[in-house]
């Protein structure tokens, strides 16, 4: 990694379009994985028709998966901009494997559904499906975490694209720095799907109660103190194997406080909430902040080692010069906003009070 500084102003519109579109992906992405592991977790041991968890997950996850995709799309778009070379470079070189994503999560777009769709308390049958279908969705979206942690890696190592070409596409599947960032994503989605599913539960979603509610904040608890310390072991083992992610860290000291600060805020906000008997709004509160700090400093200090390492490689910023229509660009993405924001607003009006806090189909 260059001791010299790096100007990022050519690019900078770009990098913090990129960021911040995908603290936005990220938390939906957390949200699926985890889920998909609730779920299938529920379905094997034979109760999803008593896990009130695994029920708000099996009605929402869909939706989720959606949302996931379609948040993707943005930060998919603005890493091709900020690092073609590399980015295209290393989809080349994993080829099938890469392209396979997309029927992948087809694959498990649809078994989230047969989930969801399916009577699971109707016959032994009925569960049986549920139960390989939900184990399935978590399976594939395991692949699709693989797939990006691949691409990554590969992308970020040009010194060994000749090599892995000649290798008739070689895999990192024996990277233990592959393995240490599917750590990281495992162990950090638990956190962030925690807050998302103790605020839809204080929402009432799944026509959650109190009874709920204090059997939920056990679980969510320990579910959300288990990731942080997985994911903590998992950042460790991940900067032992790649240098560049600790010095980039102690190049970016305010994103790495926000890590630190995101990590004390969430076991603080989670080790008080396992005592109580529901979902009190300000430790829910608290851990959202303590996540959202957590996937920013991330985000930040991912990205820095990013641009280092393949500063004057030509495959990293310096080829997002703008040639103009930023003014544009801004004018049509707060219209799209607007409009999210309208629709959004319309449709939650549109919900009859009797229906209020329940997921939809």
């Amino acid at each position: 990694m260059s001791g010299d500084s790096i100007d990022l102003a050519p690019a900078g519109m770009y990098l913090w379009l990129y960021l911040t579109t995908l603290v936005l992906h990220l938390a939906f992405v957390h949200y699926c994985f985890a889920g998909a592991f609730v779920l299938a977790s529920a379905a094997i041991r034979g109760r999803m028709s008593t896990d009130p968890i695994a029920q708000v997950v099996r009605e929402w996850l869909p939706s989720a998966v959606s949302c996931a995709i379609t948040a993707g799309i943005a930060p998919l778009l603005f890493v091709q901009v900020l690092y073609p070379k590399s980015f295209y470079t290393a989809n080349l070189l994993l080829f099938n494997r890469w392209m396979a994503i997309l029927p992948v999560l087809i694959v498990a777009f649809y078994a989230l559904y047969l989930v969801k769709a399916k009577h699971y308390c109707a016959t032994r049958g009925a569960r049986r499906t549920v139960a390989a279908a939900a184990t399935l969705a978590a399976g594939l979206l395991v692949y699709v975490a693989w797939a990006f942690v691949e691409n990554h890696l590969v992308g970020l190592a040009p010194e060994a694209w000749a090599e892995l070409y000649r290798g008739g596409n070689a895999s990192l599947v024996d990277s233990p720095a592959a393995w240490a960032r599917l750590a990281m994503w495992f162990f950090s989605a638990f956190p962030v799907f925690a807050v998302l599913m103790g605020w839809q539960l204080r929402l009432g979603a799944g026509g959650a109660d109190d009874r709920v509610r204090e059997e939920a904040a056990r679980r969510l608890s320990a579910s959300a103190l288990l990731g942080v310390t997985g994911a903590v072991g998992a950042i460790a083992a991940y900067a032992q194997e790649q240098p560049e992610f600790r010095l980039a860290a102690q190049r970016a000291p305010m994103a790495s406080l926000a890590d630190v600060t995101g990590l004390c805020l969430s076991v603080v906000a989670w080790w008080l909430m396992r005592g109580r008997r529901a979902l009190p709004t300000g430790l829910l509160a608290l851990a959202g902040v303590g996540a959202l700090l957590t996937m920013c400093g991330m985000a930040f200090v991912r990205e820095l080692m990013r641009v280092e390492m393949l500063h004057g490689t030509g495959a990293a910023i310096r080829a997002a010069t703008p040639r103009g229509g930023g003014v544009a660009f801004l004018a049509v993405a707060l219209i799209g906003v607007l409009t999210v924001a309208w629709i959004i607003r319309a449709v939650a009006r549109a919900i009859s009070p009797t229906r209020a806090g329940r997921p939809t189909p």
